[in-house]
């Protein structure tokens, strides 16, 4: 046979004239050996992965005295707040002791009744113990239902049979007159003359005179 053309009548070019034919892409490289003396060059195929079982996947196994995790235990519940016992009472305050310069403030149980005396035109004296309606002949009304009845001697009739009611206070005799028929008026110590109205009461310093129609009679606080 001719080594230049083959069986078929083709012409093969000798050995390492043409560069050998590339692979299509995705097929993995042969690696080329160098030809053996004397005959062609052959090429070994690079072993790739099996299309038939994949790639091999080592496998794994955990080690033999590899510490096993414990399970987690659930949180405790919060503890309840500690009781704190109630701090006892103070004791009462001891009283401060008394010193020459401590202010002590004493009140009577009862104060006296301001004390009130009419004084009469011959001289005679009748004391007032509390609320008193005077006249020829006077009675307790509503105003005063529980106040004393001063009965006056008046020849000449002038006197009302309750003529006015007086009631002793701590500085003035509140003095009222009860509509009588001739009127009431005071004299004051300065000798100035005041009218009353009926039906009001007014105030009478000590040392005055009430005129109840031609009767007088002074007042004074003892």
């Amino acid at each position: 046979m001719d080594p230049v053309s083959g069986k078929d009548g083709y012409i093969k070019p000798p050995p390492g004239l043409l560069p050998p034919p590339r692979e299509p892409e995705g097929v993995p490289q042969r690696e080329q050996v160098p030809a053996v003396p004397g005959g062609m060059p052959f090429f070994t195929p690079n072993p790739g992965p099996n299309p038939t079982t994949g790639p091999t996947i080592p496998n794994f196994r955990p080690p033999a005295n590899a510490p096993v995790p414990a399970p987690t235990a659930p949180p405790a519940p919060p503890a309840p707040p500690a009781q704190v016992p109630a701090a006892p009472p103070a004791p009462p305050a001891e009283p401060a002791p008394v010193t020459a310069q401590t202010v002590q403030v004493t009140r009577p149980d009862s104060v006296p009744a301001p004390s009130w005396t009419l004084v009469l035109a011959d001289g005679s004296r009748v004391a007032l113990g509390g609320a008193t309606f005077i006249g020829r002949n006077p009675t307790a009304t509503g105003a005063a239902p529980d106040a004393a009845v001063l009965p006056l001697a008046d020849p000449a009739k002038s006197l009302s049979k309750t003529h006015a009611l007086l009631v002793p206070e701590l500085d003035y005799l509140m003095v009222t007159d009860l509509h009588s028929t001739n009127g009431l008026a005071v004299i004051a110590p300065n000798g100035a003359v005041t009218v009353l109205e009926p039906g009001r009461t007014s105030p009478v310093k000590t040392g005055s005179q009430l005129q109840l129609g031609s009767f007088t009679v002074t007042v004074k606080r003892d």
